[in-house]
């Protein structure tokens, strides 16, 4: 590679990205956790991978009747990323945060890479920084989730199978492997080798254009590699277990099928403006007027794209968009959109396009005028995030969770069994085995669960157990009697 080569225009509008990115690593990177539950899931299951455990040897007790709350494990795909850090720092809040920071960092160079495709660098710019410096992406950066790894690997695939569908031929395998890490993130990642497969098979059987037949080859060694791979990651390798009739099968049911479009479709729609709509203090009247604009465009450059010709990303957000719609889950607010924004950012700027405002006026001026808008909106909010990423958030790393875990890991026998509403997190702090009752339980039914389970103790954290464990606790007839507690917890010991 020439010196030349070395700084093309290109290459210096990622080195500039990358400089304008790295204030990502000095941001919300904490070494406290919130209670979350899924962190603790994937850590442990980290911790798995690198002393060569079975993923099925963990604390947590998974409970059928409660399958919200968590499934026996995940997939393997965001364990294995962590697996690295874990085996270097152990369970290092800091360490782990950083390394996910990592992916974020990683999103905006691709998206630099990729959006200059379609826009100017003046436009890929303020995309760039618009979603990755939007205060709900930085608040995302306090738990340790999947959400930043599956963004990235979705661009990543998409970027490399449209740049080298046409070969080398290891450059198909390579994508097949990323293709089965992405699915094993999120098993939703199947959206890109259905996506790649009804791509070739248009290319080939429909428009039976004879030029892509590389890329259709391509494209059907990569969908069917892609599956290969996962499960060969998830059944083989590492053998996940399942289930009982499916992860978060409990949710299935509960209304019908068309409740669950329109009430998902309108809850989408209002994450989506949401994102856009961060508290902008005595200036709020910005960014609720920005959220209805950015929404009214987006939604114009879809349909322009959708009614105009179907691309690889255009397939990719259908399908993504049509499982999302049908999974009657409401709760995950933002992280389900966001590794779908990069792409409904180009839907914007299209939108943007159809329509001719203060055409006297230079495109690039326009450019900077709407961009600067949307980031001053982001002002106070921001700001705020800025001032409070020292606190210790609400969690396992507070004295109290801290003084709690002990007194259980040093008072109660390593076989003991803990009724808690954080269960994984219990878990992966103290050892024990735990597990949770369903919310809104009856008494009779926490008993039941009790004796089923041969649970020692409950314990009882005055900000997130539920009712009903305060209730039965109430209730109960000489069942458990006091053990022990300080300013947040109360530990009760189950009499046999």
């Amino acid at each position: 590679m020439t010196f030349k080569m070395l700084f093309s225009k290109q290459n210096r509008f990622v080195l500039f990205m990358a400089i304008m990115l790295l204030p990502l690593f000095f941001i919300n990177v904490r070494d406290s956790h919130d209670w979350g539950g899924d962190f603790a899931m994937y850590i442990m299951q980290a911790e798995n991978i690198v002393q060569g455990i079975p993923q099925s040897e963990t604390p947590y007790i998974y409970n059928p009747d409660n399958a919200v709350l968590g499934p026996p494990a995940y997939p393997i795909g965001f364990p294995l990323i962590l697996s690295p850090v874990y085996a270097i720092f152990g369970n290092s809040i800091f360490a782990l945060t950083l390394w996910v920071t990592c992916f974020l960092f990683g999103l905006g160079l691709i998206m630099s890479v990729f959006l200059r495709r379609y826009f100017s660098d003046l436009i890929t710019f303020f995309l760039v920084m618009i979603l990755i410096y939007n205060p709900w992406t930085m608040n995302m950066k306090l738990e340790i989730m999947s959400e930043f790894p599956f963004a990235f690997l979705l661009l990543l695939v998409v970027w490399l199978f449209e740049k080298y569908s046409k070969g080398p031929f290891w450059a198909g395998i390579i994508i097949a492997i990323l293709g089965g890490l992405l699915i094993s993130v999120r098993v939703i990642g199947l959206v890109f080798p259905l996506a790649v497969l009804a791509f070739a098979i248009r290319k080939r059987f429909i428009e039976k254009d004879k030029t892509h037949v590389t890329k259709c080859v391509c494209g059907f060694f990569v969908s069917v590699g892609s599956v290969l791979v996962y499960l060969l990651l998830n059944n083989l390798i590492f053998a996940v277990p399942q289930a009982e009739g499916g992860s978060y099968a409990g949710i299935w049911g509960h209304e019908k099928l068309y409740a669950t479009l329109l009430n998902n479709l309108a809850y989408y729609t209002e994450q989506f403006k949401f994102f856009f709509s961060p508290w902008g203090g005595s200036w709020n009247f910005l960014p609720l007027i920005l959220k209805a604009v950015i929404f009214t465009f987006t939604l114009l450059g879809m349909m322009k794209s959708f009614f105009r010709r179907l691309e690889l990303t255009d397939m990719i957000v259908i399908l993504y968009f049509g499982i999302i719609i049908i999974y009657p889950y409401r709760h995950a607010g933002i992280r389900f959109l966001f590794p779908v924004l990069p792409f409904l950012l180009i839907y914007l700027v299209r939108g943007l396009e159809t329509v001719s405002i203060y055409p006297n006026i230079k495109k690039s001026v326009k450019v900077l005028f709407l961009g600067s808008l949307v980031l001053v909106s982001y002002l106070n909010m921001f700001s705020y995030v800025i001032r409070t990423d020292h606190q210790v958030l609400q969690g396992p790393q507070e004295e109290a969770s801290i003084d709690a875990f002990g007194y259980i890991i040093e008072n109660t026998a390593e076989d003991a069994v803990v009724l808690f509403a954080k269960p994984r997190v219990l878990a992966l702090y103290t050892g024990h085995q735990s597990l949770g009752n369903v919310k809104g339980s009856e008494p009779i039914e926490i008993a039941n669960l009790i004796m089923k389970y041969d649970v020692g103790y409950v314990l009882v954290q005055d900000e997130i157990s539920d009712a009903a464990i305060k209730d039965f606790i109430y209730r109960q007839d000489g069942l458990c009697e006091y053990s022990w507690s300080n300013d947040k917890f109360v530990l009760y010991r189950v009499v046999k």
